[in-house]
């Protein structure tokens, strides 16, 4: 499949919640105009005709859904231009589900909407950190919304949840809530921007050990397995040979602040003033130069991983995350080197487990149902 040209538009800075981990910076009424919006969507459309690739829009913030008629607005001009591209656009919205009405939910599900549900698992688990500005717990608010998103089988959607040093103690029983009451993927976003502890790693490590048996026995149930993406994508990387997703800071991204300015990775984008990652903006467009110093040093240079069995099952290549943890898009922490093998010994655990008992969901996931290879 062609990796296509993602163009992540910030439209505000403002969030009706003040999570403790956010990365995105101080929380102000700044919205982007619609003259940059638009000027972004066209400077977009002509990258990915010069690179002959399709465009993914996305719908970040804050809060996008606090500026739902000028995401409405982005996507009727993107209609309009279609015929332009070589591919139609696709789209997709990160939300924490508490503005999420269920005719807006119609509506981007008639549009087949990748919708990133930003949930911390169970009401205990979640509102530890994502809390409203008057300190209360959101996890009621978005209840909701998971619930109409349960009407639409077909809605490509996966969760978001951000386990910190906080909350870890918690992840087992999140993630059992959110498979029960949800029915898409699940994906666990590592805090990487704060310390760890060793203790508070033990603690996580327990957590995940906890988790991997939970999704053995959802495949043993032989009804609906937990579908964890961290655990698919170590299994699926052995299966085929593959590497993990790899990062496209500066090359196949552009994350455009509500100022106009531009970042490679919607996570590095803060609030949007920083001239650390910044490489133009939709009045002067691409700082080639810039560009080109981003796609040159991103990466990896870190020395043990060059020799690491492990190299390219594990996210070390990812340049925000590198950032994150260790304040340079081309070298790996030790925390984040650590929890990629955790998850990797777990995924492999499981697999090899399942494999051995001939799991029939588990067969026709990952062999198409070949119960003799």
């Amino acid at each position: 499949m062609i990796q296509p040209l993602e163009l992540t538009l910030c439209l505000t800075h403002n969030c009706n919640l003040r999570c403790r981990y956010c990365y995105a910076g101080r929380k102000h009424a700044a919205s982007m105009s619609w003259e940059t919006a638009r000027a972004a969507m066209d400077l977009c459309v002509a990258e990915a005709k010069r690179l002959e690739l399709p465009l993914d829009v996305s719908f970040f913030g804050g809060e996008p859904l606090l500026e739902w008629e000028l995401l409405q607005r982005c996507h009727a001009y993107m209609e309009e231009r279609r015929g332009e591209m070589c591919m139609p656009p696709r789209y997709g919205i990160t939300t924490n589900c508490t503005l999420l009405t269920p005719e807006k939910l119609a509506w981007m599900a008639e549009r087949d909407f990748l919708v990133g549900v930003s949930v911390d698992g169970s009401p205990a688990m979640h509102d530890i950190n994502r809390r409203f500005a008057d300190g209360t717990g959101s996890h009621a608010a978005l209840q909701p919304a998971l619930q109409e998103i349960r009407k639409y089988p077909n809605l490509r959607s996966k969760a978001v949840c951000v386990v910190n040093a906080a909350n870890c103690h918690l992840l087992a029983e999140g993630v059992a809530w959110l498979h029960e009451h949800y029915d898409h993927g699940i994906g666990l976003n590592l805090d990487y921007w704060h310390e760890w502890t060793d203790e508070q790693f033990d603690v996580l490590c327990a957590q995940l050990e906890r988790v991997k048996e939970m999704v053995l026995e959802s495949y043993r149930g032989g009804v609906r397995p937990v579908k964890l993406e961290n655990f698919e994508d170590k299994i699926r990387t052995h299966l085929n040979g593959d590497t993990c997703a790899q990062c496209r800071i500066g090359e196949r991204e552009i994350a455009v602040s509500a100022e106009g300015n531009f970042f490679p990775c919607s996570r590095l984008v803060g609030e949007g003033n920083s001239d650390f990652f910044n490489f133009g903006n939709v009045r002067e467009g691409i700082n080639r130069a810039r560009q080109n110093h981003l796609i040159a040093t991103r990466g990896n240079s870190t020395p043990e991983c060059r020799v690491c069995a492990l190299r390219s099952r594990c996210m070390n290549g990812c340049g925000c995350s590198n950032y994150a943890a260790s304040g340079h898009i081309d070298r790996v922490s030790p925390f984040l080197c650590s929890a990629e093998r955790v998850f990797i010994r777990l995924a492999d655990e499981l697999a090899e487990t399942l494999y051995a008992e001939k799991n029939a969901l588990f067969m026709q996931e990952y062999y198409g149902g070949d119960a003799n290879i």
